[in-house]
């Protein structure tokens, strides 16, 4: 695609992105950042084959970055657990329920320190196999593997502490 065929579809292209980022709850601001940082990815894809439909490469490039703007701005952490107004816990629950998550955290804290580190970024910060790989120098597929090894490991003690808990 040359500069001037660009230049003609860029505000389209933008208006496309802005609707793409306020319908996947991008307030305006947000809004305006989405649509100024697909406009840069899509120029720098001008000239690969693959973009036959720039209008629906803008759309989606939109929509997945304004999702990935909001799951930055709320990220989930481990330590929260919303109570159902509905069910308020006894004092036995609640104190079962901290020495089980007391129990959790020490059995994560005890994973090695990779296994630890691409569970966090995985689950914390809701990263890419691709962006953890490259945080920790190892290769994407190295990812998945360890990622697969540390939920196992954890499901096995959870696992093994309901058998014991049964007893």
């Amino acid at each position: 695609m040359t500069i001037d065929a660009f230049n003609q579809q860029a505000p389209r292209l933008r208006q496309l992105a802005l609707e793409a980022a306020s319908t996947a709850g991008a307030d305006s601001d947000s809004a305006q950042d989405v649509a100024q940082e697909t406009l840069l990815r899509l120029w720098q894809m001008r000239d690969d084959p693959r973009l036959y439909n720039p209008e629906g490469y803008a759309s989606t490039i939109a929509r997945h970055l304004a999702l990935n703007q909001q799951r930055r701005q709320h990220p989930i952490s481990l330590d929260e657990h919303p109570v159902s107004a509905q069910s308020v816990p006894s004092p036995l629950e609640l104190m079962l329920q901290n020495e089980n998550e007391r129990w959790l955290r020490e059995r994560i804290r005890n994973l090695p320190y990779t296994q630890h580190a691409i569970l966090k970024l995985r689950q914390v910060e809701h990263r890419s196999n691709d962006e953890i790989a490259q945080i920790l120098g190892i290769k994407p597929s190295s990812v998945s593997t360890l990622l697969a090894k540390a939920r196992r490991q954890l499901l096995e003690a959870i696992s093994q502490q309901r058998k014991i808990d049964k007893q």
